[in-house]
């Protein structure tokens, strides 16, 4: 079961739901089911709608985000001893023409930089980049620290996780290497934070939040346009439904 959930979390869109249902309706109305055929087309149409407008998409987005807030050295406790800033992985690639900085994508870019940031206002700090390689190459963790060294930070201030593959494997790998540290700051998505907090609590760590990346900014908006359909919007609603699967598997698997 939780194989298959992994599976279709990493499949499952909005327009691919929109499309096995129109071709459901076409065989309906081609084998003479029109009611059931205009039921599929209706429901087609709805959800269509309701992901590709602003208003649902952003509230659920939304809610997420706002489960954490951004990290504030001054509204978090750090107790005496090294802090360990981890990183968690969201891909890359071995362009060997690129500076590592931009061989990770833009999502791990501002996962970085938010480390960074916390990085240089705790001078006891580490940074712990996670991920790994499918082919056997370079891993993602790896190619995170030369970016961090790029960007200005020492090396011998990075450890890596070179072996997890998905939040869950790199909760577990973190807390067997280092369960005993008391002042742990995560780094992630702010979409994602809340899935990666619970993941991390499960396995006894008690990580302090530090969420990036939002999805939904509190700047001025063109208020007028929500209502209007677009791929942007359908992209926050299938951006709901990897977190909402990712937070089930994870829930059966443990």
């Amino acid at each position: 079961m939780g194989s298959f959930l992994y599976n279709l979390k990493g499949q499952a869109t909005v327009i691919n739901g929109l499309i096995i249902l129109l071709i459901l309706a076409f065989f309906f109305f081609r084998y003479q089911k029109r009611i059931m055929a205009g039921w599929l087309l209706g429901i087609a149409i709805l959800i269509f709608l309701l992901s590709s407008t602003y208003y649902l998409p952003g509230y659920l987005v939304d809610k997420l985000e706002r489960q954490y807030t951004p990290f504030n050295l001054q509204n978090n406790k750090i107790d005496t001893g090294r802090v360990l800033i981890i990183v968690l992985g969201s891909g890359y690639t071995l362009d060997k023409r690129l500076p590592a900085n931009a061989q990770i994508g833009l999502c791990a870019l501002g996962r970085l930089a938010e480390a960074i940031r916390i990085h240089r206002s705790i001078n006891n700090s580490l940074l712990v980049c996670c991920g790994y390689s499918s082919m056997g190459l370079e891993t993602q963790a790896q190619v995170t620290k030369r970016a961090a060294i790029v960007l200005g930070v020492e090396a011998s201030k990075i450890e890596t996780l070179n072996k997890p593959r998905t939040t869950q494997e790199e909760a577990k790998e973190f807390a067997r290497q280092y369960l005993q540290t008391s002042n742990i700051i995560l780094v992630t998505d702010a979409i994602h934070m809340p899935r990666a907090m619970k993941l991390f609590q499960l396995k006894g760590l008690d990580p302090m939040a530090a969420p990036t990346n939002y999805k939904i900014n509190e700047g001025p908006a063109q208020e007028s346009m929500k209502w209007w359909p677009s791929l942007g919007n359908i992209g926050l609603m299938n951006y709901f439904i990897h977190e909402y699967l990712g937070k089930l598997k994870a829930s059966i698997a443990d």
